[in-house]
């Protein structure tokens, strides 16, 4: 069984040095593209490991192109399968979408908040001061599990629109961005869709935000990755639409 892990343009080949050099992974070619798989034991025996290994091929791969991450879990009986069951039958909406974000990456920062930037949005906020010394001792239970739950809500309000301020600081330097995750513990994690030509640049304006949070939040910046919080398919179909839309002068 062939656990499936991204779909390339045909002849990416594997890096020797990198991590998928234990010889466990192959390219299935059909056309012009490729997919990367690995064998496995069968699609009910997945285990935690496989997954990792999963996520580091395909951030090994896009070091080398784009790639077009399938769901962890796709499988295959043999190459033939590959090549009949998974690239033909959406071959030209592969290669769309390979084309469309040939130069696009995606990194993802995760923002924890600290305890002083909690205290801040307390002091700079009067509605969730007001709010917190609703529940204080005397009020009833009811009454403090509901004031619990707004000043919650209203933390994480303030604290999206905190950590969308600090990215938007980074504005020019990105193509889209997405949150796509967040915590009642105090962390949010967002998608920066970026050019790769632009990966130095947005390297440094990372190092400069970490400096400015510094005391605020905690700052993990992880990538590049393939696009797994963005739409390639939906790019490439937009992409073609506009193409359609100008005129024989390009306007």
């Amino acid at each position: 069984m062939l656990l499936l892990h991204g779909v390339v343009p045909a002849g990416r080949e594997i890096d020797e040095q990198g991590e998928l050099s234990d010889g466990e992974y192959q390219i299935v070619e059909d056309g012009d593209l490729a997919v990367l798989a690995r064998e496995v034991a069968g699609e009910d025996e997945l285990t935690e490991d496989d997954a990792v290994k999963y996520l580091d091929a395909l951030v090994e791969l896009v070091r080398g192109g784009p790639v077009l991450p399938l769901r962890f879990g796709t499988v295959a009986p043999d190459v033939d399968a590959v090549r009949s069951e998974v690239l033909a039958p959406a071959a030209e909406e592969f290669a769309r979408a390979l084309e469309a974000t040939a130069d696009l990456v995606e990194l993802r920062l995760t923002f924890t908040l600290t305890d002083e930037a909690v205290a801040r949005l307390f002091r700079e906020d009067p509605e969730l001061r007001a709010a917190a010394g609703r529940g204080g001792p005397g009020s009833e239970m009811s009454e403090r599990i509901e004031v619990g739950q707004l000043v919650a809500q209203r933390l994480t309000e303030q604290r999206s629109q905190l950590v969308a301020a600090w990215v938007a600081t980074m504005g020019e330097l990105t193509e889209d961005t997405k949150s796509i995750s967040s915590s009642e513990e105090g962390w949010e994690q967002v998608a920066l869709l970026v050019r790769r030509e632009r990966l130095d640049e947005l390297d440094e304006a990372v190092r400069a935000l970490t400096n400015e949070v510094d005391g605020l939040a905690e700052l993990e910046y992880v990538g590049p990755l393939p696009l797994y919080s963005f739409d390639a398919i939906g790019m490439a179909d937009a992409s073609t639409t506009a193409q359609s839309q100008q005129s024989r002068w390009g306007w």
